[in-house]
């Protein structure tokens, strides 16, 4: 099963687990979230992105889902990826989270790590929708 780690804008990552939690129920399954605060640098918070994607792999590699690209939740999450993957660990990166992404990515977990990145880029792209 692919592991999912979120790294976003404090409070961000909480919000997106209530609400997995609250669509998914047990489905949402486990997940590990890092709120990045203001003052905090990539030097700060890799070392511990790094630990949950190491310990969210049970063989299938991870999902790495961040908010916005360039920004200090993805510069955290880039590094910790490259340290993991320098490890030995399949990582895939992904930015835009929303929530269709999430849902989509914890609905496909259970594909390779390929299918499951496609499958949440999809959901990101296709929940973005004029209603009028």
């Amino acid at each position: 099963m692919t592991g999912i780690v979120i790294v976003v804008h404090a409070p961000l990552g909480d919000a997106m687990r209530e609400f997995a939690e609250h669509v998914l129920g047990d489905g949402a399954g486990q997940m590990a979230v890092h709120d990045i605060q203001p003052d905090e640098t990539p030097d700060d918070r890799a070392p511990a992105v790094l630990r949950d994607i190491l310990a969210a792999d049970s063989g299938a590699g991870v999902l790495v889902l961040t908010d916005l690209i360039g920004a200090t939740p993805a510069n955290i999450a880039k590094r910790a990826v490259a340290d993991a993957q320098a490890q030995g660990t399949q990582c895939a990166l992904v930015a835009g989270l929303n929530t269709s992404m999430l849902l989509r990515a914890l609905t496909s977990r259970d594909r390779s790590l390929a299918e499951t990145r496609e499958k949440a880029l999809a959901g990101g792209v296709q929940g973005c929708l004029r209603v009028d």
